[in-house]
C-alpha cells in the first residue's frame, strides 16, 4: 500500500503526524505548507477586490491572483520534499561508522543530504518573498472588507519564510563546507530581509484601511 504524500493527508492527520516523535514531517514541511496557504488567501482578497466597484485595478488583481496560485503550486510539492530531504539526512546519520571507510561514506552521504535539507527550505522562502511581496504590492488597491484576510495571507508567508530561513540556519551550521554554507545563508538573509521590509509596508497599508 502506498503511504500517501503528505500534502495529501487531511487537516488532523497532518496535524497528528506533526505531533508524532518523529524528525519528520516537521517546521520546514509547515513553511512549506504555510506559503501555499498564504498564497491561497493572498488570491481570495484579490478576488474580492475585483467587479465595478474595483474596475481601475481588476485587471492588475487578476494578475496577481493568478501569481500567487503560481507561487502556491510551487510550494505544495515542497511539503513533502522538505521531509524527505532530511530523511536523507537521517539515512546518512544511520550509516554504519566502524572502518574508515565506513566514516568516510557516511559524511559524504550526510554532507549530501544536508545539501538537499538547505535547499528546500531556501526555495521555500525565496516562493514566501516572492507571494508576501505581491501581497504588499496590491494591499493598496485591496477591498477593505478583505483586508484582515489580506494581512493574515501575509502573517503565513511571513511565518513561512521565517521557519524556511531557520531551516536553512541550521542545516548549513553543519556543513563541513563552511564557506559555502556561508554563501548559501547570505542568500538567504537577503530573502528574509525582503520578506520582512515587505511584511512591515503590508501592515502599515492594512492598519490605515482598517483605521
Amino acid at each position: 500500500m502506498t503511504t500517501p504524500q503528505l500534502r495529501d493527508l487531511k487537516l488532523p492527520e497532518f496535524a497528528a503526524r506533526l505531533a508524532e516523535k518523529s524528525p519528520t514531517p516537521g517546521g520546514g514541511s509547515v513553511a512549506a505548507h504555510l506559503a501555499q496557504l498564504g498564497c491561497a488567501l493572498g488570491c481570495m482578497a484579490f478576488r474580492f477586490s475585483t467587479g465595478p466597484k474595483f474596475a481601475a485595478v481588476e485587471a492588475q488583481m487578476n494578475a496577481r491572483a493568478e501569481e500567487l496560485e503560481r507561487i502556491g503550486a510551487q510550494a505544495a510539492p515542497l511539503i513533502d520534499e522538505d521531509s524527505r530531504a532530511y530523511e536523507g539526512v537521517m539515512a546518512g546519520y544511520r550509516l554504519p561508522k566502524t572502518t574508515e571507510a565506513e566514516k568516510a561514506e557516511r559524511s559524504a552521504a550526510i554532507q549530501a543530504g544536508l545539501g538537499g535539507a538547505i535547499q528546500v527550505p531556501a526555495e521555500t522562502l525565496a516562493l514566501a518573498r516572492r507571494g508576501l511581496e505581491l501581497l504588499a504590492a496590491g494591499a493598496p488597491e485591496v477591498n477593505p472588507n478583505v483586508a484582515s484576510d489580506c494581512a493574515s495571507g501575509a502573517w503565513c508567508l511571513l511565518g513561512a519564510a521565517e521557519a524556511a530561513f531557520l531551516n536553512v540556519r541550521i542545516n548549513a551550521a553543519s556543513l563541513s563546507d563552511k564557506a559555502a554554507g556561508a554563501v548559501r545563508l547570505a542568500a538567504c538573509e537577503v530573502d528574509l530581509r525582503r520578506t520582512r521590509a515587505a511584511a512591515e509596508s503590508l501592515r502599515a497599508t492594512i492598519d490605515a484601511k482598517l483605521g
